[in-house]
């Protein structure tokens, strides 16, 4: 190329970028008139409630307020949400072709009123949520829907109130993708590609992997934690991934979805299928997950159908797996069972086609659960040990307000109610805690020390099964200490064995040191150490303002199903073992529950331990160095406190390890006879081990090596 033709390129680029056209994209006014007609598009599919509209018509008063609302009131609550509520109504039934009031100049100047009310008023929470997020969320449609209707100068004027608080780095998460949102409509409201341009990559600047504990969004093992060290994968996470398919969707064509790079769609694909769907069973999702949200009504939702059809669309080659997992939702089989513990959230799930199972616990790395803002005032219990046993997906939904929160399904607790309030952040206070996982079968278990009571818990899931063991279980308190097997709602009968002899359920509660097995809506649960059980079903009553401060003050009453057992007062040496057999018929439970292959062969505050004779594998907690025998002939032990699962195969085993303190760089596992493989070495009729155990963001995970005979 000569000189002259050089300059003219260099001329031709220089006049595109300052007439707004990037070489290769859409003019910056194209892209924001397309950006903006879209954006509208999505706000004008609201829900319009034509009734509530003409009310509010009629009841707005001359300077633009409703006598209903407390402006000036400043508490943790927002009552002035209402007036934006009833604002975006207005504005839709100004802006919806077929309204009776599309672009009637007289609702247009009502709307101007309420506007300008609120803009010179703008009223004020305790609750930083509704003066950076909540209220500018709204009054942003508002301004959005009103754009090219009113006035630049006026519109700009409004828009004033809209911040771009992408700058603050505390906001992460969902969180940011909020105030993202927010800078993005402002961009479109102003005509402002730069803003616009701001907004999106904030939000894209959240898909990473986030290395610090305290750091919220998408962490090692695909879980999400917001608010602190705490697993949030519903609620908010759920929320989060929503916007992250809405977002991506939206800027289709044009150049703000290439902020969204190949690396960050393999981040959100894998956040997709390796965190989000393994918490979720049909039509529900984990209650562990959701945090606070536990109180309100309608939280334990899985993730919508449109959004997998989004993420169809944005990424056609994973198209399979998400129709599979949509099918899921719609009532087929789950399509990946198996079994994973997410080591940055101290929770384990076990899947089969037709089950779910779950156990989550606490440690000093993890903020267990929260009490905000009024909400989940009796949720100090959730991350204690708490399980989901799911085959319907309909167990646990909006039972919260009849539960007995003493009596989380997995817990031993206090059986006094002032026990399970919870004030702020449920911080970890046990070293020990942690999960070994093969990928189809795993241990979680921890040390409990909370409320005047001790205890080891460990929970072994293996074939299509979990296993309970507590052991050590001591309290100086002078009040009954219980473990819950289960509360869910009761669905049909209960059908349960005494010495041998298979019975119905007729009283509403039966307290026996004989019940070998219970069985109710498609689970059985199996005894071996049968002392002390209580199996009830009656109606239990509340109130969603019992848990959430926020909430209905009516009672409800529902009917549900429990088991329990007491341990009695100020218990010294206390143990428990339960076995939860999912997704069978009645005589399939029968016909397993005394042949399962399932052996309990260590439950003592030093070592757990489980066989699984069909399966040919063995799971080991050790709490201290120390020495389990498997079976006749084979030994194992460990140098350190380590969680050990390890199954035969031919020609030798697989054993996985994970250090249940996250700090071991290494731990030597003894193993009777000759063993050959990675760290191994034969010594006197026994093999050592040594296994390098992972650090960082991967400390506490699983490590898996293969050894031959």
């Amino acid at each position: 190329m000569n000189g002259k033709g050089l300059v003219y390129i260099l001329a031709l680029c220089s006049f595109l970028l300052v007439s707004g056209r990037v070489c290769g994209q859409l003019p910056a006014r194209q892209e924001i008139d397309s950006l903006t007609s879209r954006l509208e598009r999505v706000e004008l599919a609201r829900t319009f409630e034509p009734d509530a509209m003409e009310q509010a018509l009629a009841r707005i008063r001359p300077d633009g307020s409703w006598a209903d609302i407390d402006y000036d009131t400043v508490t943790l609550y927002y009552d002035a949400a209402n007036h934006l509520s009833r604002l975006i109504q207005m504005t839709l039934a100004y802006s919806k072709t077929g309204s009776a009031y599309y672009h009637d100049a007289g609702l247009l100047d009502k709307i101007m009123l309420a506007l300008d009310y609120f803009y010179r008023k703008q009223p004020v929470s305790k609750n930083w949520w509704h003066n950076d997020i909540g209220a500018p969320q709204n009054y942003m449609v508002v301004l959005l829907l009103l754009k090219n209707r009113i006035e630049k100068e006026r519109l700009l004027h409004y828009a004033s109130y809209l911040h771009d608080r992408t700058s603050n780095r505390s906001h992460q998460g969902k969180n940011r993708t909020w105030v993202s949102a927010i800078t993005i409509y402002k961009g479109c409201i102003e005509d402002n590609y730069e803003l616009i341009k701001t907004g999106f990559a904030s939000i894209a600047s959240t898909v990473r992997i986030v290395h610090n504990n305290d750091e919220e969004g998408i962490k090692a093992d695909y879980s999400i934690h917001q608010h602190r060290p705490q697993l949030y994968s519903g609620g908010y996470g759920m929320g989060y991934m929503e916007d992250l398919a809405y977002f991506i969707d939206i800027t289709g064509g044009l150049s703000f979805g290439r902020l969204f790079t190949a690396e960050k769609f393999e981040i959100i694909t894998r956040t997709m299928f390796e965190g989000q769907m393994l918490f979720g069973f049909r039509h529900s999702y984990d209650f562990g997950t959701v945090g606070r949200g536990v109180s309100r009504s309608g939280a334990l939702y899985n993730i919508p159908l449109r959004v997998l059809d989004v993420m169809i669309k944005n990424t056609p080659a994973d198209s399979t797996r998400y129709e599979s997992w949509k099918k899921h939702i719609e009532g087929g089989p789950f399509p990946s069972p198996g079994n994973k513990y997410f080591w940055r959230s101290a929770i384990m799930t076990h899947h089969g086609a037709d089950y779910y199972l779950s156990a989550k616990i606490n440690s000093i790395r993890n903020n267990g659960t929260e009490m905000l803002n009024g909400e989940n005032l009796k949720g100090y219990y959730l991350p204690l040990g708490a399980t989901n046993i799911v085959t319907t997906g309909e167990e646990y939904r909006d039972i919260f307000p009849v539960w007995d929160w003493t009596r989380i399904p997995g817990t031993t607790a206090v059986a006094n109610p002032s026990t399970a309030e919870l004030r702020w952040y449920h911080f970890g206070s046990n070293c020990f805690g942690g999960g070994v996982s093969t990928g189809k079968e795993g241990i979680i278990a921890y040390r409990h020390a909370y409320t005047g009571v001790e205890a080891r818990k460990s929970y072994f899931f293996t074939g299509d099964a979990m296993v309970c063991l507590g052991a050590g279980i001591k309290a100086a308190r002078t009040q009954m200490i219980t473990t819950s097997v289960n509360q869910c709602f009761l669905r049909g009968t209960v059908c349960l064995n005494r010495n041998g002899k298979t019975e119905w359920l007729t009283e509403s509660r039966v307290k026996a040191d004989n019940i070998c097995w219970v069985y109710h809506d498609g689970v059985g649960y199996l005894f071996p150490q049968q002392d002390n059980l209580v199996v009830q079903q009656q109606e239990q009553r509340g109130a969603w303002r019992d848990i959430n401060e926020a909430g209905s003050p009516d009672t409800i009453s529902r009917a549900v199903f429990s088991i329990w057992k007491e341990h009695g007062y100020a218990p010294s040496a206390e143990s428990y073992c339960y076995i939860v057999m999912p997704a069978r018929t009645l005589p399939e439970f029968e016909k397993e529950a005394f042949a399962s292959g399932l052996e309990i062969i260590g439950n003592t505050p030093e070592i757990q331990a489980v066989r699984n004779n069909r399966q040919q594998s063995y799971g080991v907690v050790f709490y201290e160095a120390g020495t389990a025998q498997l079976e006749t002939g084979l030994i194992l032990s460990a140098d350190k406190p380590l969680l050990v699962w390890m199954k035969k195969q031919p020609g030798g085993y697989a054993i996985s390890v994970a250090d249940p303190l996250y700090v071991n760089q290494e731990v030597q596992v003894v193993v009777s006879g000759r063993l050959h493989g990675k760290g191994a070495h034969y010594e006197n009729g026994r093999t050592v081990i040594t296994f390098k155990l992972p650090l960082d963001d991967y400390a506490g995970s699983t490590v898996t090596e293969y050894f031959r005979f």
